[in-house]
C-alpha cells in the first residue's frame, strides 16, 4: 500500500491550530523544537516537509501521524479526488473545538459511510426520495 501525505489538508490544518491559538507563523515555529517560520509557512502554501518536520507538526496539532495519510495505491481518479475531499472534511471537523470527541466522530462516520455508498452508487436518487415522500 503507498500513501502520501495530503500536503493541502496539513497546510490548512495547521493554519486554523494557529488561528485558534492566536499565533503568528513565527510564533508557532518557537513552539515546535527546529521548525523554522519559514518551513512553517512554506507548508502552509502546500509544501511537503521532510520526515523529522512532519512528525514535529503532528505533535504539535496533537494528531497521529497517519491522520494526513491518503492511500494512492491503484485506485481511480474519482476515488482519490473524493477522498481528498473526504479528507479535507474530516480535518475541517477534527480541528472544530466546539464539537465534543463523540459528535466529532459520529459525524466522521457518517461522512464516511455515506462517500462510500456513493461509491458503490447506493444512495437513492431524487426520485426515489420525492416518490417515497422524504
Amino acid at each position: 500500500m503507498q500513501h502520501e501525505v495530503n500536503v493541502k489538508a496539513l497546510g490548512e490544518a495547521i493554519q486554523r491550530h494557529r488561528d485558534a491559538k492566536k499565533l503568528t507563523v513565527r510564533a508557532a515555529a518557537e513552539q515546535m523544537e527546529n521548525v523554522s517560520a519559514s518551513t512553517l509557512s512554506r507548508i502552509e502554501r502546500g509544501n511537503v516537509p521532510d520526515l523529522d518536520t512532519y512528525m514535529r507538526l503532528c505533535r504539535w496539532l496533537e494528531v497521529d501521524p497517519s491522520f494526513f495519510a491518503v492511500d494512492v495505491t491503484d485506485k481511480p481518479q474519482t476515488v482519490k479526488e473524493s477522498a481528498l475531499k473526504t479528507d479535507d472534511i474530516i480535518v475541517h471537523l477534527r480541528a472544530d473545538k466546539l464539537l465534543n470527541h463523540s459528535t466529532r466522530e459520529a459525524l466522521i462516520t457518517m461522512i464516511e459511510v455515506a462517500y462510500a455508498a456513493a461509491r458503490r452508487n447506493v444512495l437513492p436518487n431524487e426520485t426515489q426520495l420525492t416518490e417515497e415522500g422524504i
